[in-house]
């Protein structure tokens, strides 16, 4: 991978995070939150195509596949669920992304602990 090509993944996660700062910050009202929205979607997909182009992806169909089958569980579960019961669901899903967060940390930990190269300090912090 090219040195230009990984110092700009490099500058997309440090504007992603910008994003992500500034979205929340204009979230604290309700004049504001709708732009604090759009910027911190943006920062997400900032994010997510430095991550794609920046890690040695071997199946983007299976990435593909995974975002089309939980696209149609989502839009699923919206329609079904009624609106009073949105902050809910809402909290449900915030948990399963925690959920999977936890899971990629314990699978990486576990992938550096079979290479038998030992585990860096800085990526056990990240798993803790």
């Amino acid at each position: 991978m090219s040195e230009f090509l990984l110092t700009g993944i490099q500058l997309s996660y440090l504007v992603a995070a910008s994003l992500f700062i500034f979205g929340l910050k204009k979230l604290g009202s309700p004049a504001t939150a709708r732009n604090g929205n759009l910027l911190a979607a943006i920062g997400m997909l900032i994010a997510v195509v430095a991550t794609l182009l920046d890690r040695q992806v071997l199946n983007y169909q299976m990435i593909l596949l995974g975002i089309a089958i939980g696209s149609a569980i989502g839009a699923i579960a919206a329609r079904a669920v009624a609106m009073t019961a949105m902050p809910q669901m809402v909290g449900f899903l915030n948990g399963l992304g925690g959920a999977a967060s936890a899971l990629v940390a314990i699978g990486e930990f576990w992938r550096l602990l079979q290479s038998g190269q030992g585990v860096p300090l800085d990526a056990t912090v990240t798993v803790i």
